[in-house]
């Protein structure tokens, strides 16, 4: 879960709520505040790519509504409970692989349970867009593209590495404080054992944004209802080869690096980081129990 709020570079595979959350986090904006304009927030997403009118957009957030309700009922229990959970862990400097794994497997399960939720209301907004709101979103998605890429456009490999450890250490920094030398040297030691080409990241983007609006031109029929879900969630089925062999490169020196990296911190950093997960653990059972 630590990596998922850290990390933000190609953070759009942890699910929307849990992207807002971060941002909230990462910004010094109120989570309760935030997650109490979710639908708002998501009706803005949709909007920056679909350039909607204001019914669909109020549409869009009466759709929301109800499964931000479920979402509150039934995951921010569970989310809460997994943070304190991890604060006490971080507290008695007991943090181990086994449970950063399963904390980031429930996260997930949980991200593409909410994901298959939203579906329908997803559907619905889709369906009723026209023509020529379709034909624009290529040009919206080639523009999120390049911003998503900027920091990585056009360096070598080598400076992608500097570029991702610089965004690694400042989003770990907001959480622990300041990073001392040897966390700071096993950041470096990541960055040379990782792929960070972010080509392949967009590339792998790109292959689904095809996919997505070869689908979208079917939007009126039931397949396309069916397709939809698929699309939302198993995001993985359209990842290209180079992609994949990156994530078979990274995904596992990730896995061994933050336990790591938690077994590292120092008391204050613990303190630190420990109040701020019991923080955010309280705002979650507070919007769950409102």
């Amino acid at each position: 879960m630590l990596r998922a709020l850290a990390c933000k570079a190609r953070s759009g595979r942890w699910g929307i709520l849990a992207l807002l959350i971060a941002a909230a986090l990462l910004s010094g904006c109120s989570t309760t505040r935030l997650y109490n304009n979710a639908d708002r927030l998501l009706a803005w997403r949709a909007d920056s790519l679909l350039d909607l009118s204001a019914e669909q957009r109020g549409a869009f957030r009466d759709d929301l509504r109800p499964v931000l309700a479920w979402h509150r009922q039934t995951q921010l229990p569970r989310w809460a409970n997994a943070l304190e959970r991890l604060a006490l862990a971080v507290e008695d400097n007991a943090v181990s692989p086994a449970l950063v794994e399963t904390l980031e497997t429930d996260l997930r399960a949980d991200v593409a349970e909410l994901t298959r939720a939203l579906a329908p209301a997803v559907l619905t907004l889709l369906r009723s867009l026209d023509d020529e709101q379709v034909a624009a979103l290529p040009e919206r998605f080639t523009e999120e593209d390049a911003d998503l890429n900027e920091d990585y456009e056009g360096l070598a490999l080598e400076a992608q590495r500097e570029e991702w450890a610089r965004s690694l250490e400042e989003g770990l920094e907001d959480w622990v404080g300041r990073l001392t030398p040897a966390q700071q040297g096993a950041i470096e030691a990541l960055s040379q054992e990782i792929r960070p080409d972010n080509a392949d990241w967009v590339a792998y983007r790109q292959a689904w944004q095809r996919a997505f609006l070869e689908a979208l031109e079917r939007r009126d029929s039931p397949w396309f209802a069916a397709v939809l879900p698929v699309l939302m969630v198993h995001r993985s089925a359209f990842y290209t080869p180079a992609y994949a062999a990156q994530r078979a490169q990274n995904d596992p020196a990730y896995s061994a690096f933050f336990p790591a990296f938690l077994g590292s911190l120092t008391a204050p950093q613990r303190d630190r980081l420990s109040g701020k997960l019991r923080d955010l653990s309280e705002d979650f059972a507070a919007l769950a129990a409102s």
